[in-house]
């Protein structure tokens, strides 16, 4: 059994190039469901069968785990199956019919205006820092962008007034509105950008 978790582990991150993060919580669901299995049931998870799946998932209710826990965990199960069963080792999965409820979507929280003052209000314009701590904030404030597509905010298309970022193989242009296409070329000035 601890070979075939070794062998998904391997699968992930060498197939599936899975970032750090997924490939340790796969693992740390499989781990769990493998322990509870061994403990509970006495069973292997080559052994597992729809019955266990369910009783895994309502014993992680009773435990007070969120439908979102849930649902991740069984997220795990299906495609640590779908691996075990494209490998040989099983003929089919014990997940494939297997839902969960997923509990319901939180709405986004809304800063209020005073929030959204005090937050652009935090970095000191005294210091490179703090101006340039100020420019990001001002940037993603206006034009709703993600941390991870700031670096595509360079001194061209300051300039141009519009960028062309790339997040999760989706392209779009953003455009800089003047006041802080200002804040960013003194930004710039001040650091020598």
């Amino acid at each position: 059994m601890l070979d075939l978790i070794q062998a998904y582990e391997n699968y992930l991150t060498k197939v599936k190039q899975a970032s750090g993060n997924t490939v340790a919580s796969y693992l740390r669901d499989i781990r769990q469901f493998a322990g509870w299995l061994h403990e509970e049931e006495e069973t292997e998870v080559v052994d597992a069968t729809q019955l266990h799946i369910h009783s895994f998932l309502s014993h992680l209710e009773s435990e007070g785990r969120s439908a979102a826990t849930r649902s991740r965990a069984l997220a795990s199960l299906k495609n640590f199956y779908g691996y075990v069963v494209s490998a040989g080792f099983l003929g089919e999965s014990p997940v494939k019919e297997v839902k969960v409820d997923r509990g319901e979507k939180k709405l986004p929280q809304i800063l209020t205006n005073r929030e959204i003052e005090l937050l652009l209000a935090q970095p000191s314009s005294l210091d490179p820092k703090g101006i340039r701590d100020k420019a990001m904030l001002e940037v993603m404030y206006a034009t709703g962008i993600r941390v991870s597509e700031l670096p595509f905010i360079t001194a061209e298309a300051v300039q141009a007034g519009k960028a062309v970022v790339s997040c999760k193989n989706k392209t779009r242009v953003i455009f800089i509105p003047a006041p802080v296409r200002k804040l960013l070329r003194a930004y710039m000035k001040k650091t020598g950008v």
